[in-house]
């Protein structure tokens, strides 16, 4: 690992229908968002959860700052976890980018939406 390295990584969650994610530090401690626990600070060890971890991608040095100082704002003041709006990928979203979003939320409700239209489509 490189110094001052940051790293959106993830897991499969233990149900096994989506992804855990997480950002890790150089140091090895990764952040994330459980529903159970909420925000919290972990080694990558735990955060794998005897799961293969993979890096989704590495965050650029000069964003480090801003990454930092994300996460110190989240430590002042922790959010809630809250399965739609804030869950483990819109936090590392969040974190590394400035935007919180999740591609696994996005997914899911575009697929109920899916099956809803498909039963309001073959109501006679």
């Amino acid at each position: 690992m490189f110094f001052n390295s940051i790293r959106v990584v993830s897991r499969p969650k233990k149900n096994g229908l989506a992804t855990h994610f997480g950002v890790e530090f150089s140091n090895g401690e990764v952040y994330d968002y459980t529903f159970e626990e909420g925000f919290r600070r972990i080694s990558r060890q735990l955060f794998a959860d005897g799961e293969s971890v993979t890096v989704v991608r590495e965050i650029s040095w000069h964003q480090a700052a801003l990454v930092r100082a994300r996460l110190d704002e989240l430590m002042r003041n922790p959010r809630k976890y809250d399965p739609l709006s804030w869950n483990c990928e819109t936090f590392a979203e969040w974190l590394t980018s400035g935007t919180p979003k999740s591609t696994q939320v996005n997914g899911a409700v575009f697929v109920v939406g899916m099956m809803v239209v498909a039963a309001l489509a073959i109501r006679p």
